[in-house]
Formats: structure tokens, sequence, C-alpha cells
């Protein structure tokens, strides 16, 4: 029996009669997530039903499999007023299918062309292959220098490094150079125009405020060369700051001598480790097929870091959040590269300590996400946004309280009736919910002298223990 009602979707298409456009969806449904054309029902979902004979059915799968390839499987379903309509489906294909010399995809409800970048990914996934192990077109020679430059990090994980090899030696012991040529990788960590390999092979960094565009710049060079060039534009953007004192006891190194142990620790808005981490994991594990760049946004209040392609289709964004999640390389000799630089480690740890690191300086846990066909980790100075605080549960009257709070520094509870609409009663109650989640204190006990600040470390610490009068309270 068809079910009702019927609409188009990703798996779903709808035809009044046969036509050569069911056969492109077909084609777009295998090469996507597998779906069925439904011929004798309208785009609105009405049904009109349809009517074939035999001969007619044999002649519809045969135009089928000659442009495609496919096999459907054929069904005649029952709709209400004792009318049939025609289903035909393909599961996804291992595959790419060709219909008329395009390739198809399934966008949505609508059928599109796959992009060249597209078809190339799809065919090397397809066959086993990774984008970044082809080898280019003719042998070309590499930077010795930028060779040198990953020789003297790699010491400690390649105890046959000698700066003196040869570039090309070196590219074959780390498996960089097939069949005589060097592959998309070599070039991007060693080749004197890595962009040539891969057009968007670049960073975009930017420092907005307030909406406005203070600086933008486009990172290039290898893969080294773009790490350290977004880094040190980072730390230009941001406020950097020092920590003095015995760095073996800070930084945990107590092999450092005493000139050492005695110099200044600089300390970022956002942790170091962290933002070295996702701008690794960007560079890694982007689609180097898409023409797109990696871009970088840094704004006032939060710092966002952005690459073409997605997680791995058996990867879930918890995945990211889970402690030694399973290492999924879109770029695998690329990634070899950073490890053996000491950059990154093989296990599924980066997303992790980038969480870790947050939280130990009390900033929120980074936001991972997937959007506009890639991947994107913000970074965020500030815990009471009303996204954040809707997620803890809070109501609409007590996340107006929260941001009221954060702006004004303290809160009575006649203010928090005012700002809220709340009754007496309901304004006791919510202050104490916010009260016991951790998220405001109370200063003074009862009576117009009793107001509410934002609990912190810090306020914990420093607040009176009694201010009848509702004095000043350090935060």
């Amino acid at each position: 029996m068809l079910a009702a009602p019927l609409e188009e979707s990703e798996t779903v298409d709808l035809k009044r009669d046969w036509s050569k456009t069911a056969i492109e969806a077909l084609a777009a449904f295998a090469n996507t997530r597998g779906g069925s054309v439904i011929v004798g029902v309208e785009d609105d979902g009405t049904v009109v039903g349809f009517t074939a004979a035999d001969s007619d059915l044999q002649r519809i799968v045969n135009e089928v499999v000659t442009t495609t390839g496919l096999r459907p499987e054929v069904r005649w379903l029952n709709a209400s007023g004792g009318q049939r309509v025609l289903s035909l489906s393909v599961p996804p294909s291992p595959v790419l299918v060709a219909c008329r010399g395009r390739y198809l995809m399934r966008v949505g409800s609508t059928n599109r062309d796959m992009a060249p970048e597209e078809v190339e990914r799809r065919s090397l996934e397809n066959s086993g292959q990774s984008w970044d192990a082809i080898p280019v077109g003719r042998d070309q020679e590499l930077r010795p220098e930028a060779v040198r430059r990953f020789l003297r990090l790699a010491r400690a994980r390649l105890p046959w490094a000698d700066e003196t090899e040869p570039p090309k030696e070196v590219a074959d012991k780390l498996g960089l150079r097939r069949e005589g040529r060097p592959t998309r990788a070599a070039l991007l960590a060693f080749g004197y125009r890595p962009q040539d390999v891969a057009v968007g092979a670049t960073v975009r960094i930017a420092r907005f405020s307030k909406g406005r565009i203070l600086d933008d710049r486009t990172v290039g060079g290898t893969l080294l060369d773009q790490l350290e060039g977004v880094l040190e534009r980072l730390r230009a953007y941001l406020q950097v700051g020092y920590t003095v004192g015995d760095r073996a006891a800070l930084e945990g190194k107590p092999e450092l001598g005493l000139l050492e142990r005695a110099q200044r620790r600089e300390t970022w808005e956002y942790p170091f480790e962290a933002l070295r981490e996702a701008v690794l994991n960007a560079l890694m594990h982007r689609d180097y097929a898409d023409p797109g760049d990696i871009q970088v946004r840094v704004e006032d209040e939060r710092l966002e870091i952005w690459n073409p392609g997605g997680l791995p289709p058996e990867m879930s964004l918890e995945d990211l959040r889970r402690e030694r999640h399973p290492s999924r390389r879109r770029n695998p000799l690329v990634a070899e590269v950073f490890y053996h630089a000491g950059l990154v480690e093989r296990w599924g740890t980066g997303t992790t300590r980038m969480i870790q690191t947050c939280l130990a300086v009390g900033l929120p846990e980074p936001e991972f996400a997937l959007a506009q066909g890639g991947f994107r980790v913000v970074f965020s100075k500030d815990l009471l946004t009303p996204e954040r605080l809707a997620a803890r549960g809070l109501n609409e009257r007590q996340v107006k309280a929260m941001l009221f709070l954060k702006e004004k520094g303290r809160l009575r509870r006649a203010e928090y009736e005012a700002v809220t609409g709340a009754s007496r009663s309901g304004a006791g109650r919510e202050l104490s919910e916010l009260e016991a989640l951790g998220l405001i204190l109370k200063v003074g006990t009862t009576g117009r002298g009793a107001y509410y600040v934002l609990k912190t470390t810090q306020t914990t610490q420093e607040l009176p223990k009694n201010d009848p009068e509702g004095g000043e309270t350090t935060q």
C-alpha cells in the first residue's frame, strides 16, 4: 500500500509519467543514498495513477539498464481509490553511476551535477585511494630548505633523519613518491609551488570587530609555512600576555636549565595548544579536491576555523568528544608528515585536547559543527550566551535575567520581576534554581540589601561574607 502523504525528498522522486528525467533521478539516487522514483504521482503528492503493460515495463527497465547500468527493483503499489502507481528503487552504488555522460547526485529534492572535484573524490574513495597519494603528472624538484626544516622537527620520530640527504631520497623513504614522481602530499609539504597541485590549498585569515574587517590575509606556501603563518597572525590579532615564573614548574619541564626556567611564558586569550590543534586538524583533514580555502575568522568574542570537507560517513560530531575516538584520516600522507614532525599523534585525541585545554583555563568547550559543506570549530570567551544558557535548561525568563546580570553586574529580586515579568513567588523559585545550577550567588540574607551576582571562582573567593547595604562586590 502506498504511504501517504507523499512528497519529494533526498530518497523519493515523484513523476506523473515515465520520462528521461526519471532515469536521471535513479542515477542520482545511486550516487547518493539510494531511493525510489514513483510514477503516477504529481509533484505536489496528488496520486493520478499509472498503467503499463508487461512489455512497457520491460522497455522501461531496459532503458534504465542501457542508460545507467542499474537494475532497479520494480513494484506496483496500490493507492487509495483503487489506483496503482509504479515504484522503481535502487540502493546506493559502490561505484559512480553515469547517466548520458553526466554524474548526478541527489541534494534535497533535486538532482545536481557533481563538480569535477567531487567526481574525482568519489572515484578515489571507491578505489580505496586517497587524494594526497596520487602522483603528479611529471617529476618535480622539492625545496631542499623545506625538507631540511621538516627533518629538524622529525629527529625524535625518524632516527634516520639526515639533513644532508637529497630531498627525493627523503621523500622516497616517507612514501611520498610513487612511480618515480612526487605525490600531491609531497608537493604540499615540500614543493616550490604547493598551490599548483591544489588551488585552494591556502588559509584565509581575517580580524573583525563590530562587523568591520580590520585585517585580511591569505597564507600560502607549504603545509608547515601555512601552520606557522596562521599562528603568527593569530598571535598578532589576539591579546598575548606573559606569565613570569619558573617555566620548569609552569610547563612541567624539569629538564630546563636555569636561564630557560627564568624565561617568560606567553598566555593567549585562547589556549595556544587548542588553536594549534584546530589549525593542524584543518590542514590535515580538509578536502583538497575542493577549491575553497581554509577560513579563520577572529572576532572580539569568538574565533572560528572552517575547512572544506565534512566528517567521514562513519563518524559523528559526538564522536569528537569521546576520549580516544578512532582516527579517520582523509589525507593519510599529509597526516604522516605532521606526525613525523612531532606536531600530532596518530590517535584521535586532537579534539578532546582542544576541549580539555579550554576548560582548564575557564573557557567554554569549543563548538564543533558541520556547516556550508565543511567542518567548523568555534572558540568562545563567553559562557553566558542565550544559546549556551538555553542548552543548560534555563527558561526564557531565566535567560533574560542572566543576560541582565552579565551586563549590570548584580540583580535584585525586584529587578528580576521587572525584567522578566515573573511573579514574586516565581522570581524567588527561579532564582533558587539558578543558584542550584551554580550560575549565581546570593549576597546578603534577606530584605532590600540582598542581591545576586554571577558565580565564578573569583567571586566565591572575594565576596564579602555580609553586605547588607548592597555595596560593591568584587568580581
